[in-house]
């Protein structure tokens, strides 16, 4: 019963944010939540699509004039746009990342590699932190939930939102 009400609270919590906000309350794609995040935070947000280690579906990097956010190239749309969603009210939110032991295979060379731009030691130490606090992940996979739910993706047909059956799934598959 308790952990029902803290998720109902943290969907009140992320509905409030989505029609408070001038920038997310019409936002109708990806491309406006990004935008409106990166009004508030006054900086350019940069999205990169890359193979990451199963341990992680995405993380953000916040740096002096920009910060970027990256996401598993090996996901599907859905779990992409949800994973850029969840990073993104990080960034929102400014929540402060806490260090952690986990202890990923991703070397110096494969970093910059694949996201140039990036400092290797803040992919390495946002692929390593073991998590935000348990208000931030809740608040963090509430909002990007609520967020989907309002989108339109890219590979949906006709003129609604996301629905919880893909729009290119057909009988049989």
């Amino acid at each position: 019963m308790r952990e029902r009400r803290r998720l109902l609270a943290a969907a009140r919590r992320a509905r409030r944010l989505v029609h408070r906000e001038a920038g997310l309350k019409g936002a109708d794609d990806l491309a406006a939540v990004v935008r409106a995040v990166e009004e508030k935070r006054g900086r350019r947000i940069v999205l990169v699509r890359v193979p990451l280690p199963p341990e992680a579906s995405a993380f953000c990097v916040r740096g002096h004039d920009r910060d970027h956010i990256a996401v598993d190239s090996r996901a599907g749309e859905l779990t992409r746009t949800h994973a850029t969603l969840h990073e993104l009210f990080h960034l929102w939110e400014e929540h402060p990342a806490e260090d952690g032991g986990h202890d990923l295979e991703m070397d110096e060379a494969t970093i910059r590699l694949l996201l140039s731009g990036i400092r290797p030691e803040a992919v390495r130490k946002a692929l390593t932190r073991s998590h935000y606090t348990e208000r931030a992940e809740l608040g963090a996979e509430t909002f990007a939930t609520v967020m989907l739910q309002r989108l339109r993706l890219s590979g949906a047909r006709g003129n609604g939102p996301v629905s919880s059956t893909p729009a290119h799934r057909s009988a049989g598959v």
